[in-house]
């Protein structure tokens, strides 16, 4: 099963724009996504900026399917 930061990393490539571009569009560090892609923050606080950012679901950029479904609500 893939991973959250499987899940961002594919989003956040998708729109083809950088951890650093990322950070910025959801207010936090650039260290914080690398830190999520890499596995070490797993239930980080910035979740809802972060997905809004890629524009996907917050529970299934953290969970996955089947949990959640990736359109945002």
């Amino acid at each position: 099963m893939e991973s959250l930061g499987t899940r961002l990393r594919a989003c956040r490539t998708a729109k083809n724009i950088t951890r650093k571009q990322l950070g910025q569009l959801s207010g936090t560090d650039q260290s914080v996504i690398q830190k999520i892609e890499n596995g070490r923050t797993q239930m980080p606080r910035q979740i809802e900026a972060i997905a809004a950012a890629v524009d996907v679901n917050p529970a299934w950029l953290l969970f996955g399917e089947p949990w959640a479904n990736r359109e945002r609500p």
